[in-house]
């Protein structure tokens, strides 16, 4: 399996257990979400909000190509909220070349 197959197929199982939470608005209300992730294809300001999002909440943050293509829609930012998913998800990102991963800092 690609590195790309693993995180989109860590996706799809979060997708279908109903573990996401779709766009910024809705993160930034969000409790218990675990894990952000936003599409390269996202604006610029989008991609500034979910950074600042990101270290608000000290979540860490997956900057995934096309992101909107894992999950077949037109998403640009998303969360994740089973910690099991997130802990093998942070797993595989960390040791991928495919994928970029920040921890928010936490203010």
């Amino acid at each position: 399996m690609t590195e790309k197959d693993t995180f989109v197929t860590m996706i799809g199982f979060a997708k279908r257990a109903g573990k996401i939470v779709y766009g910024y608005d809705s993160l930034v209300k969000a409790r218990g979400v675990k894990l952000l992730a936003v599409s390269d294809t996202a604006s610029d300001n989008l991609r500034s909000g979910m950074d600042a999002l990101a270290d608000k909440t000290g979540l860490p943050i997956v900057y995934a190509e096309r992101l909107e293509d894992i999950v077949g829609k037109n998403v640009k930012a998303l969360g994740l909220t089973d910690a099991g998913m997130v802990k093998a998800a942070v797993g595989y990102v960390t040791n991928s070349t495919q994928y970029k991963l920040r921890h928010g800092l936490r203010r």
